[in-house]
């Protein structure tokens, strides 16, 4: 009776004790399996996500591609050679996507995102996901470097009108190419996953805004956004712009030294000089690829009109914006002249450069 009333409560300790343990790993069950689903479920709106960022680089490069090459000529130092093929690394994409970009194949090398049909890399068998390890014997390379070198380094490299040595790697494979270069102002192309709607350049890439692309996507509309983005790039705008707020920052550095805090007026203004004219050279020159290139041209100045009023108090014009969509009714007249006789449809007259005299025709 002694053992039998000793064993009875360590029993019922042990049953409590297993009830409870049980009870436990049930609870740690379930909160792991609701961690996975919820993990689940990120990755799956991650990936949902990369499949629009690609839809719309495939939209922004679908209208691109013909733009760059009607520019190819418009300005020496801006044409290079372009295969036909479109390269990335995974630092054109959002951090948050890296695990997303890296199970698709991009990583900190150079990978071939997309080749057009009918280019010369399609013809020489260049594929998507294939790894750019040299070009013309130059080698090329991985890690941070890849981004800058695929941004600028790629283009320059590519001699147009010639035939091309390209080294890639496929799998465990590496294929030698031999790839012509067709003359084109080819830039990167790289669309900002964020809740931007704006388009940026800096004279070797064309950043667009992801939902910017997707509202104008199936309309006119977008070829004008990305024909404005392109002259920029192709005038060389973004290097005219920095070197007049370098110089600004000259006389903002002399006013200190003298004593005088300028709070960086002088580089402000430097970086605004001729803004106004840069705008309206980009427009002369994006109706110029517009028509050049089949796009429908004649309501470019109702989207600026638009846009312009958005950006504005109130959506009041200032003189300047009636001036510069005065100036792009101007020019459309002129290409529609040109078309009507039967004249190359070319902006030589806007392809100087000098922005004194652009300023000169804007104000005339």
């Amino acid at each position: 009776m002694t053992l039998i009333r000793l064993l009875v409560p360590a029993c019922l300790s042990a049953i409590i004790l297993f009830s409870l343990t049980g009870c436990d790993s049930t609870e740690a069950a379930a909160r792991k399996a609701e961690r996975e689903r919820k993990e689940a479920e990120e990755a799956r709106m991650r990936a949902a996500f990369l499949a629009r960022v690609h839809e719309a680089e495939s939209d922004a490069w679908a209208v691109l591609q013909p733009l760059m090459q009607q520019a190819a000529g418009y300005r020496a130092e801006e044409t290079h050679g372009f295969i036909g093929a479109v390269f990335v690394t995974e630092a054109f994409y959002s951090e948050a996507l890296v695990e997303e970009v890296r199970a698709e194949g991009f990583g900190q090398h150079i990978s071939v995102l997309t080749v057009f049909d009918g280019s010369p890399a399609a013809a020489a068998g260049l594929q998507g996901g294939d790894r750019l390890v040299s070009v013309n014997g130059v080698k090329v390379p991985r890690g941070q470097n890849s981004a800058v070198f695929a941004a600028r380094k790629v283009k320059r490299l590519l001699k147009p009108g010639e035939m091309n040595q390209i080294e890639v790697a496929r799998g465990d494979e590496i294929l030698e190419l031999e790839i012509e270069a067709k003359p084109s102002a080819y830039y990167g192309v790289v669309i900002d996953a964020s809740n931007s709607v704006d388009v940026h350049v800096d004279g070797d890439v064309i950043w667009l805004g992801l939902a910017l692309v997707e509202y104008l996507d199936d309309s006119e509309e977008l070829p004008y956004l990305c024909a404005y983005a392109l002259s920029k790039n192709v005038m060389r705008h973004s290097k005219q712009v920095g070197r007049n707020a370098f110089l600004g920052q000259l006389l903002d550095v002399a006013a200190a030294a003298g004593g005088v805090n300028t709070g960086g007026m002088f580089g402000s203004m430097g970086g605004a000089a001729h803004a106004h004219a840069f705008d309206i050279e980009s427009d002369l020159i994006a109706l110029y690829l517009l028509a050049s290139a089949g796009y429908k041209f004649d309501t470019y100045p109702e989207y600026w009109d638009r846009v312009i009023r958005s950006q504005r108090k109130n959506g009041q014009l200032k003189s300047k914006d009636v001036e510069r969509l005065d100036k792009m009714r101007s020019v459309i007249a002129s290409i529609q002249s040109k078309i009507e006789a039967g004249e190359m449809v070319y902006p030589e007259e806007y392809l100087q450069g000098d922005v004194s005299e652009l300023e000169a025709k804007a104000e005339g």
